[in-house]
């Protein structure tokens, strides 16, 4: 699979989400449910999602995850003691998009690093994930489409 390197200037983005923290094996279905609950929540609040689900990964130690997962919505959206507003920077960030299974953007990730050490840029924030394919509409994973954003300094 080719990748395709690049940086961008990106907008903030308002988001809603829900921070916990995930065994590497248990995150899809961790995922799943939380993106269930925000879409209630932000459909409660009488509004749609402003684009596709995604996840603000905060750190990783011993196959357990740090995560927001999150959805991008158009105006405010009063938070609960468990979904809190928040938003995505704006800034330059690196960026790639990974074609295929989940299981497979170790690979997409760890290449991005490495081209991000290699361009002399250093990270400014957490990274994340933006799930452009729903695997629900579309069930065979070698089509599922994520982009992934690293913001960056330099």
């Amino acid at each position: 699979m080719e990748l395709n390197f690049s940086t961008k200037t990106l907008e903030a983005q308002t988001i809603v989400g829900i921070r916990t923290k995930a065994q590497m094996a248990k995150l899809g279905e961790v995922m799943g449910q939380l993106f269930g609950e925000l879409h209630g929540h932000i459909v409660q609040a009488g509004q749609v999602p402003a684009g596709m689900p995604l996840s603000i990964y905060h750190s990783m130690e011993a196959g357990e995850v740090d995560l927001e997962c999150a959805i991008p919505v158009s105006g405010p959206v009063t938070g609960t003691d468990r979904i809190r507003p928040g938003e995505l920077p704006a800034g330059k960030a690196a960026t790639v998009t990974h074609h295929g299974p989940y299981e497979n953007l170790k690979e997409t990730w760890g290449a991005l690093v490495a081209w991000v050490g290699a361009q002399g840029l250093q990270p400014a924030a957490a990274p994340w994930e933006v799930y452009v394919t729903d695997p629900g509409a579309e069930p065979d994973p070698s089509k599922w489409r994520t982009d992934i954003f690293f913001p960056v300094l330099g």
